[in-house]
């Protein structure tokens, strides 16, 4: 790491992380790798039963995290099923901090085109719910420039606010630094004051990281990428966020930066791989 002011700041946004889960034993992958009342994500897929998602939060609560439920606004068939969806939640898992996601769907199953849409709707307060996210594309997203996108983060922060609720945004992971840096300084200048976690992508062989890039679509982080694969990629040895976070040190202790509250892992390689490589970078940034 650069200096010892961005050190310390590493390892506070290291030792705040929040994690993303799919499956029903996340739990136990996740027993001692992250503090007892750690966020931790409840990921939602397209074809994914909601209620075995409130299961999982049900556990994750049991064993002592804090669950945060993905909503996908657009897979939302009816008002009716976002509000027994939520219902469920807040009685099972005492969940009151949401993800709104779009729903990987071009087309609505209900009356939701979008997250928004589901923050105007009222549902959210009504169910208990006191924090929304929302996520962060530091790397662009769905046809609109970068512009539109600190527009659409101002106008889901102001439906927000006028609910009630805390707002917050989760950013998609980048396998390069630039983007976020430049988004970073982007909300700032728009005086978008929300807490905002930095996605970033967990350790992984070279194929599975590369399969996720393109999926996720992340741009210019899709060639960082492929550049650092033709570099190892003949080992096939895993690749983790150092060079990222690396690059982000100096920002994130920085005014632009201010507003990060901690690091978002996605594991895609696994639970204990991500686990593994938070606590050695956590003892590099601390100097032990």
């Amino acid at each position: 790491m650069p200096n010892t002011t961005a050190n310390a700041r590493i390892a506070s946004l290291l030792r705040a992380a929040s994690l993303e889960v799919y499956s029903r034993n996340a739990p136990e992958k996740i027993d001692g790798a992250l503090p007892p009342d750690a966020d931790i994500y409840v990921s939602y897929l397209p074809g994914d039963d909601m209620m075995k998602r409130v299961e999982i939060a049900a556990a994750l609560r049991a064993a002592g995290y804090n669950p945060v439920l993905h909503v996908p606004a657009r897979q939302m068939q009816s008002r009716a099923q976002l509000d027994e969806f939520l219902a469920a939640a807040q009685s099972a898992a005492r969940v009151d901090r949401v993800l709104l996601i779009a729903g990987d769907s071009t087309r609505p199953r209900g009356p939701f085109a979008d997250s928004l849409q589901v923050m105007e709707s009222g549902v959210l307060r009504a169910r208990g719910i006191r924090h929304v996210d929302v996520a962060g594309h530091p790397e662009g997203n769905a046809g609109l420039d970068s512009a539109q996108l600190i527009q659409v983060l101002i106008a889901k922060r102001d439906a927000a606010r006028a609910d009630g609720l805390a707002f917050g945004v989760v950013t998609q992971f980048c396998f390069d630094p630039h983007p976020i840096v430049a988004w970073l300084e982007a909300t700032r200048a728009a005086g978008i004051d929300a807490s905002i976690r930095i996605g970033l992508a967990g350790p992984a062989n070279p194929a599975t990281l590369l399969k996720f890039a393109l999926r996720c679509g992340v741009g210019n982080s899709l060639s960082a990428l492929q550049n650092h694969v033709g570099t190892i990629g003949r080992l096939l040895r895993d690749t983790g966020p150092e060079g990222v976070v690396r690059g982000l040190a100096d920002t994130l202790a920085g005014e632009a930066g201010a507003r990060v509250a901690g690091f978002h892992f996605f594991p895609f390689g696994g639970v204990d791989k991500t686990a593994a490589w938070i606590s050695r970078a956590l003892a590099e940034a601390e100097g032990r």
